[in-house]
């Protein structure tokens, strides 16, 4: 029996190694869709004020919460949600700091509305 060698020829090599160098890695995923962000809130207190955007249907809140007094209170942000229920945020500690937030409305559900709370810290 003889043995037979494939012959490829050299431009087909080439086709082959450019197209694996054009496909995505395995597991590679593409990147996550860019926040839609529309209007802007903004709630304040005695102890702070925070500002911000509202994001992806309502589904999404981003913003800061600043701490403006030194009265021993640390402000945060409670997001309303069209079920009744709600998520707060991490709250700025300490006269002049303040804290980056996002908020997430559970799956089926929106915010409604923003408040400005506080907690003893």
């Amino acid at each position: 029996m003889s043995k037979r060698r494939l012959a490829v020829p050299g431009a087909a090599v080439a086709a082959l190694t450019l197209a694996a160098l054009l496909l995505p890695a395995t597991g590679a995923h593409a990147a996550p869709p860019a926040d839609s962000c529309t209007q802007n809130w903004s709630v304040s207190s005695g102890e702070g004020y925070a500002n911000g955007k509202w994001c992806n249907n309502n589904t999404k809140v981003v913003g800061t919460v600043h701490d403006t007094k030194a009265d021993g209170r640390c402000p945060y942000v409670r997001g309303n949600l069209s079920n009744g229920g709600r998520v707060d945020s991490d709250w700025a500690g300490g006269k002049g700091k303040s804290r980056a937030i996002t908020l997430y409305a559970p799956s089926g559900t929106h915010f409604t509305s923003v408040t400005m709370r506080s907690i003893g810290c």
